[in-house]
């Protein structure tokens, strides 16, 4: 696996993030809520876009995906997003991002790592794989949580 970069997202980033939504979890969402409706979408994407809460993962000097996380819960680091280009899913990216992720809610004295996935989204394997382990079903999603305690 190359190695990453993080920078937070400017309001430069907002089609390139839409893009990435609807290339990276477009079958989950059209397999979960049926086709995609490209109009609500973009509202939906108007209404999440805060670029000072979204860092772009830049890999050689191009962004390629999109981190969105925070401790501010008491004792748990919340993934809100991850997004990786799908030109480059299954090629380590994602578990670099995650290793990552798990990594700095160490170091911000965090009890456990928690994230929602899509139940049709098939990374909801590799969380597994890292050792998450599903604690609630919320359909369509499903919580996820890491203790690191």
């Amino acid at each position: 696996m190359r190695e990453f970069e993080l920078r937070v997202a400017t309001a430069d980033d907002r089609d390139f993030l839409y893009d990435l939504h609807r290339r990276s979890l477009g079958d989950a969402i059209e397999a979960t809520w049926g086709p995609w409706d490209d109009e609500l979408q973009r509202q939906f994407h108007r209404d999440w876009f805060d670029p000072e809460q979204v860092e772009i993962v830049v890999i050689d000097g191009r962004p390629v995906g999109m981190i969105q996380a925070d401790s501010t819960a008491l004792d748990t680091f919340y993934i809100s997003r991850i997004e990786v280009d799908p030109d480059l899913q299954n090629h380590g990216v994602g578990t670099a991002l995650m290793q990552h992720l798990v990594e700095r809610a160490r170091q911000s004295n965090a009890q456990a790592v928690e994230l929602h996935v899509l139940e049709l989204n098939r990374a909801r394997e590799l969380y597994k794989r890292l050792g998450f382990r599903v604690v609630a079903k919320e359909p369509p999603r499903l919580r996820m949580r890491l203790a690191l305690s």
